[in-house]
Order: C-alpha cells, then structure tokens, then sequence
C-alpha cells in the first residue's frame, strides 16, 4: 500500500498533478499539487479534433515538470489519465506514444461515463449528500452527470458539450447565443428521464468561479467554497449577467477571477440550461472532482468505494498527523453524551448538536502537537482550515467554535460576531462550551472514577465516587450560563 500517490489529469483546459499522502487505512490527506493551462484542445476543433503541435509541445512540457515533481516527493505510485480532448482526438495514439517516449508517463485515456464516476465517488465520500443528487462536471470538451441514489451512483453519462466547445464554435465567431442554446438542448436530450434529483453537485473549475463569485456578492462570511449551498432562483440575474456580458471589465465586476474569463460564459450557459432541463434549483459546490475520484476509486476498493459510515475522513486525517498524543476520548465522550442528554433541553431542545460536540472533543488534544500554551486556540486554528469533508458551513463551523472554548470563556466572540448567520445563538454555544468543558476535565481528574449526573432545579450535580477537588478548582472561574450551577457530591 503505497503512502503516496500521485494523480496526473490531462484535461482539455488544463492538466493537473496533485499527490496525495496516506495516513492510515481511512486517512489521507493532499501534500502537493500543480497546474498548467496547456489549452491541449486549442485549435483541435476546427481541425476535426486533431491535436495540434503547438498545444502537444506544451502538454508534454507541462509533464515533464510534473514527473520532476513526482520523484521529488517520492510517490510510489502514479496514475495518469486524459479525458475528452484526448480521447476524441484522431491523434490521440501519437500523443500517448509521444508522451511515453519523452516522459515515461503511460497515459490511461478515460471515457466520459468513467469521468463521471469519478467525480461522483468524490462527492458522495466528501460532502454532506443527504438527498439524492446529481453531479454536474463542466469541463473544456465534455459535461459528465452522475446520479446518486439512496448514496451510491446509479448511473452516468457524458454529454458533447463542454467550455471550449462553445467558445470555438460559437463565442469565437459571434454567432448568435440562442445557437449556442440550441446546440446545448439538443444535447441535453439524450439525459434520461432517470437523472432526477432534488440537488447538482457543482464539480470543476467552472462552476467553483460561479460559486466564488456569489460568495462575494453575498459578502458571505465563510471561505471555504467546498459545501457552499446556495438556490440557483436567487441568482438568475448574476448569471443572466455572466452569460450576456462583453469584456473582461464586465466580468471584473461579476466577481469572475481573469483566469476563468474565455470558458466561463460557455460553462455557465450549459449549467444554467441543464438546471432547466432537469428542474433543479438546489446547488451543492465541491471542491474535489475527477483527480480525488480516482485516489478514492484506489483507496476505498477494498470497502465497496466508500468511508465506513461511523468515520469522518477530516477527522481521522488530522487526528493521523497532528493527535501524537493518541489519547483515548471515548472515556471524554461517553461524559459528554450524559450530560448533553442531561442539559439539552434547557439550551435548544429543538436542535441537536451532539455529533459535532463529540467530533470537537476527538480532536481536543490535536493543539498540543504545536505547544501546550494555548493550545485551544492551536486547535481551532487546525479546525477551522482542515475540517473540510463531510461537513456543511454550519458544522464545520460549530466544531471549530467549541473546540475554542476554554477557561473561564466558554464562548469564542470573535468567531460569533464573523459568523454570526452560520452559527447557533450565543445561549447554544455557551452551554456547549460548558459541556465540552467539563467534560475533558473530569475525565482528565476522574479517569479512574464512576461518575453520575442529575439535573434538577437548575443546578448539574456530579456524583463521583473519587475526589474532585482539583476539578472544583478548575471550574470556580467559569462564566457558567445563566440559571445554572453545578453541585459536587462525593459518594
């Protein structure tokens, strides 16, 4: 089982290398990653799909330093696929021939329906899918759709349309966009009446620009553009406005980075009417696609493509490299559990935050791998940039928020007034500070000890048949949330 892996993705916009390192059975995490703009497609449409010179020269440059890239990490295994800009060329076997001789790299062509599964198993281990979805993979010369079901992928299929395409064909020449509309709903066609789900998954480069676009509109709090949900009815006009506009001042203004300024119109008029046809107004963007997909393929053949239920892949990525402590928090855990049942309904009752109070407390400790002085503050760092999959905004955000309380402060200001709309009310997070609190100090001066909790007439007692003198030190300076108190019985 190679520790890592490296993912070569010649694509039709760009070619992509991206290693990964293995942490453990379930662990992963990503260590390097670069790209090229090689345009591998330009020019290859008016020339029936031939590769051209020009656009071979500078694929096969771009893999040069991507293998100088791969021996420097020492990847021990190397995967590298090309999709629709290769595989529909009448050259491809020249070029695959070509770049064999010159890099040593052996290229795997893949078909759109296998880029579609691709990208699906990416999304349905990394994101919080809890409807079935379809997969929507905008790339230079293909669109790939998948739908997942009930969790698993039940169907694929890739569509001839693609950014490129359309610029090539249509923007290139100023031919009037409704042929443009036209030539995507003839293609559109071929979907089967099967590909219906409530959700699209927007996966690519694309479709991250239009999610990054309204995220600045929206002057949205959270940057993490991985899970970022949003309804496409609250947006026609900005993408309307994408779609009509004219020069890079126009898409300055929409919030469209000038890297993405020649594919962006073309993939967003095939989202928009792909959306149309199929009825679906709920966006859920990923951040990871066809390169996470093929990791994944290789990882997880062993557990039928996916996570076990019961693990978080963020949470056992971190814990794999920075928890050096290995300290056991199911004790911590089960405390927790108590006293959360004890307490929930004098907070929220109508809400339930238990999971992400007990994912907060497996990662209480990974701080310390820096120092032990402030180390709270460490882990929540840790937190909020490496709490990525599986997780909504909310959540993500949660975690990182308890994981910060500590002391007498069980509620972190900052992270509230910034995030004040993703967030549960300022009560919520007091009492979930509090419990997280307690909870790693009594395992810390009981651990040895049974403990027991009633809650009666606003005050927590703790029974504990081994002495918390030191835990009553550890609290007396706690600014505990209103009508409450918390009693200590020595049995």
């Amino acid at each position: 089982m190679p520790k890592r892996i490296a993912i070569v993705d010649i694509g039709s916009n760009s070619t992509r290398v991206v290693i990964f390192q293995r942490t453990s059975r379930f662990g992963f995490h990503l260590v390097a990653q670069q790209k090229a703009d090689v345009r591998i497609s330009k020019g290859s449409f008016e020339a029936n799909g031939i590769l051209q010179e020009e656009a071979i020269c500078r694929s096969i440059a771009s893999l040069k330093l991507f293998n100088k890239i791969i021996k420097e990490y020492k990847a021990r295994k190397t995967l590298i696929v090309a999709t629709a800009a290769v595989r529909n060329a009448p050259n491809r076997y020249e070029f695959i021939k070509r770049v064999k001789e010159e890099t040593g790299f052996k290229i795997r062509v893949i078909d759109g329906e296998k880029e579609a599964f691709y990208g699906a198993i990416s999304a349905n281990n990394l994101l919080p899918i809890d409807k079935d979805s379809i997969t929507v993979d905008i790339g230079g010369g293909s669109t790939d759709i998948a739908l997942i079901q009930n969790k698993k992928i039940t169907n694929t299929i890739s569509l001839n349309i693609g950014t490129v395409t359309l610029k090539e064909l249509f923007f290139d020449k100023n031919r009037p966009i409704e042929e443009a509309i036209n030539y995507i709903k003839n293609e559109l066609n071929r979907l089967d009446q099967c590909f219906k789900a409530k959700k699209a998954i927007a996966i690519g480069g694309v479709l991250r620009a239009l999610t990054k676009s309204i995220m600045e509109i929206e002057n949205y709090s959270y940057k993490k553009i991985h899970s970022f949900n949003y309804s496409i009815n609250n947006y026609q006009e900005h993408i309307n406005s994408i779609i009509k506009s004219n020069n890079k001042e126009e898409l300055n203004s929409l919030n469209i980075k000038e890297n993405r300024h020649d594919t962006i119109k073309g993939g967003i008029l095939i989202f928009r009417e792909l959306l149309s046809h199929l009825d679906i107004t709920n966006i859920i963007t990923s951040s990871v696609g066809v390169r996470e997909g093929i990791f994944l393929n290789d990882m997880l053949r062993g557990s039928g493509g996916k996570f076990p239920k019961e693990l978080n892949p963020s949470i056992i990525s971190i814990k794999d490299r920075l928890d050096l402590l290995k300290i056991d928090t199911k004790t911590t855990e089960k405390i927790a559990i108590d006293i959360y049942s004890h307490l929930k309904e004098n907070f929220d009752p109508n809400s339930n935050y238990l999971n992400e109070l007990l994912d907060a407390i497996k990662l209480s400790n990974v701080g310390k791998s820096l120092t032990i002085y402030d180390e709270h503050k460490h882990t929540y760092y840790i937190a909020m940039q490496e709490l990525n999959w599986q997780y909504n905004h909310k959540q993500m955000l949660l975690i990182s928020a308890i994981l910060r309380s500590k002391g007498e402060k069980l509620i972190y200001k900052a992270i509230k007034k910034e995030h004040k709309k993703l967030l549960p009310s300022k009560n919520s997070l007091k009492w979930l500070g509090l419990i997280y609190t307690i909870s790693n100090l009594l395992h810390t001066y009981t651990s040895k000890g049974n403990l027991s909790f009633k809650y009666t007439n606003n005050i927590l007692s703790i029974h504990s048949n081994y002495s918390l003198d030191l835990f009553k030190e550890e609290i007396k300076d706690l600014k505990l949330p209103k009508n409450i108190y918390i009693d200590i019985v020595q049995n």
